[in-house]
């Protein structure tokens, strides 16, 4: 079964209609399809089924069930939630009930008969929203939730494609979300479905048919999965008993400047709490002596300041030489500065290194000015951007990356041979082959400067220990989003600090066995 994003599923329509089916086939299907599996579960007949129906094609599909439960013998009535059809697809169906005699209310108009109307209903039937919800609910919307949710004890709701204030590719979802009993989910199972937080908000889930050919979907690459406990812990293996530092990886950290030299700190205790066997930091005086405070297992390889607080990037064959070529991973970029300096220093390492790359922060936006970099580099490079740096990468704004991240970051780290973590709310790790994975861990509570440098500091750490650029990239992320989840329940996703997720990464690992 294909596990697609929203936009994934979009396009695999659109994919679709070009292979000669129709987007009101589309519409029908699913919502025959829908209705024969609520006759499959519920004898219907003489019961009084409401369908709360949006504007847009979900409330399209809703209209195609109710045409068919009507039909089939029960009492059907369809509520507007937020006014008349918006365009010609749902609309025509819209007008076909009109023309059946069903009952239809507009809730924009008598808010007390929603009310009224479900509290009567045998079944209720969600279909507002689907796939199209992000952010937060309108009113109107969020009232309808809620008239749908207070009757979810005495009469089951069956939501279509995915209930009503979930995001489809999170599982971020508004507090007045729709509860379902039932999601009747079409043609493709999206990351809502499965992800912990939002899959119990869809009761039982059931995939449907509706008429979309395999041929749609071949030139679409959809997620290969989301990532697991089970699955991250087996590539992490427990350590040998006459195991030494040496074996375990020695770590190049090139971060900090004067004004971010916590970005420096925060990336070595990822690192460090990630098991590390060698961790150096190449920065500048004032950068190593504010580490050399907080973390005396770090070693230093001091670098010339240019006068405003960066690292000076030049003499580096003289300065770094035998630190970069005896280290297993090289981290570039946390709190660098972004200056030619940055520019420089990038260029030394992608020119000079024979070890893994991870590019963070100030590292990713001087590569976002001289990509041809990675065309001519020679070793596996692990790229971390939020959606602003992705932006600058692709050159393309962050309103274009949010619409479409799983497409921008399978094609990116495809089209340049890198592995990609597209940092947020639902982050995916991209694979060279283009393969995606969803992590479903972490919390809102990562928000805050410095989560960003501390999840760098875990991924090198994992990579310069051996485990190949991929997993260290799948492992890192969902153990950083693990210790953040960790951190909330003890500390509220206010007050939490990324300098305490070492501590909660730690006490994981050691529950774990590594």
């Amino acid at each position: 079964m294909k596990l697609v994003t929203a936009s994934q599923m979009r396009r695999i329509e659109d994919n679709a209609v070009k292979f000669g089916v129709s987007k009101s086939s589309l519409m029908e299907n699913a919502g025959v399809k829908a209705a024969e599996f609520i006759c499959s579960v519920f004898d219907i007949a003489g019961l009084s089924i409401t369908i709360f129906a949006g504007r847009g094609g979900n409330g399209g599909d809703g209209c195609v069930v109710a045409r068919k439960l009507c039909e089939l013998g029960a009492n059907v009535t369809v509520i507007l939630v937020d006014g008349l059809p918006s365009n010609d697809l749902p609309f025509a169906v819209y007008n076909d009930l009109l023309d059946k005699g069903i009952k239809i209310f507009n809730s924009l108009l008598d808010k007390i008969c929603m009310k009224s109307i479900a509290r009567q209903s045998d079944i209720i039937v969600d279909a507002i929203s689907g796939i199209g919800f992000i952010g937060s609910l309108k009113p109107n919307i969020k009232e309808a939730c809620d008239a749908i949710n207070s009757v979810r004890y005495t009469a089951p709701i069956v939501s279509l494609d995915i209930p009503t204030g979930i995001e489809c590719d999170t599982s971020a979802y508004d507090p007045h979300a729709v509860r379902a009993d039932y999601t009747i989910v079409f043609d493709s199972l999206k990351p809502a479905h499965l992800l912990p937080k939002s899959n119990p908000l869809c009761g039982v889930v059931h995939v449907v048919e509706i008429g979309i050919s395999d041929k749609a979907a071949k030139s679409i690459a959809g997620l290969s999965g989301i990532l697991t406990e089970e699955q991250v812990f087996s590539k992490l293996l427990p350590r040998a008993v006459n195991s030494h530092k040496g074996v375990h990886g020695r770590l190049l950290n090139i971060s900090g400047s004067l004004r971010y030299r916590g970005a420096a700190s925060l990336s070595c205790i990822g690192a460090l709490r990630a098991g590390v066997g060698l961790c150096f930091l190449a920065s500048t005086d004032k950068v190593c002596d504010a580490v050399a405070a907080l973390l005396p297992e770090v070693i230093f390889c001091p670098l010339p300041d240019d006068g405003s607080g960066v690292i000076l990037a030049e003499n580096l064959d003289e300065l770094i030489r035998e630190e970069l070529a005896a280290a297993k991973t090289v981290l570039l970029g946390c709190g660098l500065g972004d200056g030619q300096h940055a520019k420089n220093l990038l260029e030394y390492v992608l020119t000079n290194a024979k070890c893994p790359v991870v590019i963070d922060a100030d590292g990713l936006n001087a590569l976002a000015r001289n990509m041809k970099l990675l065309k001519n580099a020679d070793m596996p490079i692990i790229l971390t951007p939020h959606l602003g740096e992705m932006a600058r990468l692709c050159d393309a704004t962050t309103e274009d990356i949010s619409a479409d991240k799983s497409g921008y970051a399978s094609r990116f780290a495809k089209e340049h041979s890198v592995t990609l973590v597209l940092k947020g709310n639902g982050t995916l790790i991209a694979t060279s082959d283009g393969k995606l994975w969803l992590n479903p861990t972490g919390n809102p509570g990562l928000a805050k400067g410095g989560s960003g440098d501390v999840l760098a500091g875990i991924i090198a750490s994992f990579a310069a220990q051996g485990v190949n650029a991929d997993d260290a990239c799948l492992c890192g992320v969902f153990l950083h989003g693990l210790a953040a989840d960790k951190s909330s329940e003890r500390r509220g996703e206010y007050a939490m600090l990324p300098s305490e997720l070492g501590i909660d990464l730690a006490e994981i690992l050691a529950a774990s066995g590594r």
